[in-house]
């Protein structure tokens, strides 16, 4: 039974340390929820059918009326007007007794982190609607974002997790990760938000065998078992390797940061969102460096993992 008081939700937001495009095929992956998510509150709305506002720690970016005919009335983005009427109609229809549910609702989210940095701001908001309105979360995403769902075990997960599809049904690992040298990684902010979903869909076309998928799980279960910075880093350059090979790309430290002294890793879809930069120097020497490359978004390890 859905209650008709205020109700509150949370998600967490993701990052995904290994597997990237590959956990689409099967690929054993590890991803880690992080500190930062997204809220989502209803309340009971005496003047509208569902009424939604959307903030960020800039402000508010977003808001929308909805009638009860399912229509957009008002919307200050017709898009993501559009996008949000879709995954209501997508719950709509895995459940027949929603539609009484948010009738007569305000819905007001807060999203802790920038929009555009790519750590889950869709999935959070999947998450939190699916928690609200009693539905199946990896088939939400599946009719609307898509995705291997790795987003949606972080949005609800504790700790740190191996992820994997198997004949396409998540199988979900919780594990501790807490590598001893994890004052020296980094997270820094590429400045490019890249569309998840455009990415995907190129990548479904890539041909993977299954020799490659092994060797990426053979890297996951390394970096886990990692001792010391060089070991990591090494890891983390065979993969950078085997999946700029698939995209026929450059890694991004040989492509942008030749001269970074330590190890840098793409985090999801490459060209865009965070990277991974692990070194032996100091704060200092990270922040001065990707400053000179006007990149100044950058957290440290325990900064933003959950």
């Amino acid at each position: 039974m859905i209650s008709s008081l205020e109700q509150n939700y949370r998600a967490n937001g993701k990052l995904l340390l290994t597997g990237e495009y590959l956990v689409l095929k099967g690929a054993k992956a590890l991803a880690i929820p992080l500190k930062y998510g997204q809220e989502l509150k209803v309340k009971p709305c005496s003047n509208s059918f569902i009424e939604w506002h959307a903030t960020t720690p800039s402000g508010q970016w977003f808001s929308a009326q909805i009638n009860e005919n399912l229509e957009l009335t008002q919307t200050s983005d017709t898009q993501l007007g559009n996008t949000l009427l879709t995954l209501i109609k997508q719950c709509i229809s895995h459940r027949s007794d929603i539609k009484d549910y948010v009738a007569n609702k305000t819905v007001l989210t807060h999203l802790e982190f920038d929009k555009d940095w790519g750590w889950g701001s869709s999935s959070t908001l999947i998450s939190c609607l699916a928690q609200w309105l009693g539905v199946n979360p990896y088939l939400l995403l599946a009719d609307t974002f898509g995705g291997s769902g790795y987003d949606i075990a972080c949005a609800t997960s504790q700790s740190p997790l191996l992820f994997s599809l198997k004949d396409n049904v998540p199988e979900i690992t919780p594990i501790h990760f807490s590598p001893v040298f994890k004052e020296q990684i980094y997270f820094v902010y590429s400045g490019h938000k890249q569309s998840s979903k455009a990415e995907i869909t190129g990548f479904r076309n890539c041909q993977i065998n299954a020799t490659t998928l092994e060797e990426i799980n053979t890297i996951t279960d390394a970096l886990l078992q990692s001792e010391n910075i060089e070991q990591f880093g090494d890891i983390l350059q065979q993969h950078e390797s085997i999946i700029g090979h698939i995209l026929k790309r450059r890694p991004i430290k040989e492509d942008r940061f030749p001269d970074f002294e330590g190890y840098i890793k793409s985090l999801g879809a490459w060209g865009g969102d965070f990277m991974m930069a692990v070194t032996q120097h100091n704060e200092q020497y990270v922040s001065d460096y990707f400053r000179r490359h006007q990149l100044k978004t950058i957290f440290k390890y325990n900064d933003i993992i959950l």
